[in-house]
């Protein structure tokens, strides 16, 4: 069914902005006008095409956060346990949402199962906002009958995912803020204050050491328009060629390998992966998912080239008759307390309760780290930032310092 944008009057006059599906326009706007809305300009949503004409910019420019789809799913498992119908439950849900995006998305699984498609191909059809581990999880739950509750797992473990990019995010947040803040404090004394200083030197006749001389080459760089051009052009290609090596299959394993190699990130890493990896795998296998399809959706999400690779060598092994536990057994990624715990979850033919386990040991390893990270960092930036400072007063007492001694000699 089609999308309508619409622009309309409220009794009040006040203008109001919306989406609506209907099977037409004027079915579009008797539906409008039976909410007393006059319309005064209805226009055919044309995101479909726009994906279909700019794939490549599908994920910046239709973005959907997911902490609204966690939010969705929820509601939605939630009404239906409720006693909600399909339809229903979803209808109320889209007068909620206030993401235009995933406003769309609901509206088109409502559309869909009002025609009879099932909610787990539903979903599949909305696969740039849902994973393949929502049809899986979903198309199960359909089949035992217990499909809300699978909604209410996946939002559990949304949640779970989004929690741990916070906790990385908020403990990024302050080196980044410092970095900002020293770099607007030196480009203001580079771009200012040493240019008065150099004029000042000139006159004086002054013999400038070595550091001065350095810093007062950036300040030139920054403050003639033909260097800075030139700086900011060969920044932006190289950003550039960065993106695009890492975009390539070798530059993203080549990038990996380097970040695991690096003695904290590199550890952080693995457990972030790993715990991704089961807790995920968990879920699905907790909701009777076979361990072969679980495995290669959970291959994809982990979103790490390597231990991709890893896990799919591993699902080849596990075809042919191998175990779990020995199938990872030479990976790089995959640590011995996590096969350990694995051996003993296959051993007791318990599965998902012991990746339920794992998940939690990883992710507790992983908030002790980001808060050990968090402590050395505070006074590292403060090393830094002064350092820093002092670098850019040092090159100015210096020569003063020399001509205050030269002038008493």
């Amino acid at each position: 069914m089609p999308i309508y944008r619409y622009i309309a009057l409220n009794r009040n006059g006040k203008e109001e902005k919306g989406i609506i599906d209907a099977s037409n326009p004027q079915a579009a706007r008797k539906v409008l006008r039976a909410k007393n809305l006059y319309v005064r300009e209805l226009v055919q949503d044309r995101e479909k095409k726009e994906r279909e004409l700019f794939p490549f910019l599908t994920k910046i420019l239709y973005r959907v956060p997911r902490r609204d789809v966690a939010l969705f799913v929820r509601q939605l498992g939630t009404l239906l346990s409720a006693g909600l119908s399909l339809p229903n439950a979803l209808a109320n849900i889209i007068d909620q949402t206030e993401n235009e995006y995933l406003k769309k998305a609901i509206i088109q699984i409502r559309s869909d199962a009002i025609e009879g498609t099932a909610l787990s191909e539903c979903f599949r059809k909305q696969e740039a906002i849902f994973p393949p581990i929502y049809y899986n999880l979903i198309s199960v739950g359909e089949k035992t009958g217990i499909y809300d509750q699978s909604l209410i797992n996946l939002a559990d473990l949304e949640d779970r995912n989004l929690a741990m990019v916070n906790k990385v995010t908020t403990t990024l947040m302050y080196p980044v803020i410092m970095l900002f803040l020293l770099g607007a404090i030196a480009i203001f004394l580079l771009a200012y204050v040493f240019p008065q200083i150099k004029q000042l030197f000139a006159q004086l006749n002054a013999e400038l050491p070595l550091v001065t001389r350095i810093v007062m080459g950036v300040s030139d760089l920054l403050t003639t328009p033909l260097y800075l051009l030139g700086l900011i052009a060969v920044i932006a290609g190289l950003v550039y060629a960065f993106i695009r090596w890492k975009s390539t299959p070798d530059g993203r394993t080549t990038y990996e390998k380097t970040m695991l190699k690096i003695p904290f990130a590199g550890t952080l890493i693995r457990k972030a992966v790993l715990a991704r990896f089961t807790r995920n795998l968990a879920v699905m296998l907790a909701n009777r998912v076979q361990l072969t399809v679980a495995l290669q959706i959970v291959a994809r999400v982990v979103n790490h080239s390597i231990f991709e690779k890893e896990i799919l060598i591993a699902l080849d092994r596990i075809k042919e008759g191998s175990k779990m536990t020995d199938s990872l057994r030479d990976s790089s990624i995959a640590s011995q307390m996590m096969l350990g715990m694995m051996a003993a979850g296959e051993a007791s033919d318990q599965v998902p309760e012991m990746m339920e386990r794992i998940a939690s040991v990883l992710e507790g390893d992983v908030d002790a780290a980001i808060m050990r990270f968090s402590t050395v960092l505070e006074p590292a930036m403060m090393v830094i930032m002064g350092a820093t400072i002092a670098l850019l007063m040092v090159s100015i007492m210096l020569p003063l310092y020399n001509l205050t001694k030269a002038m008493q000699v």
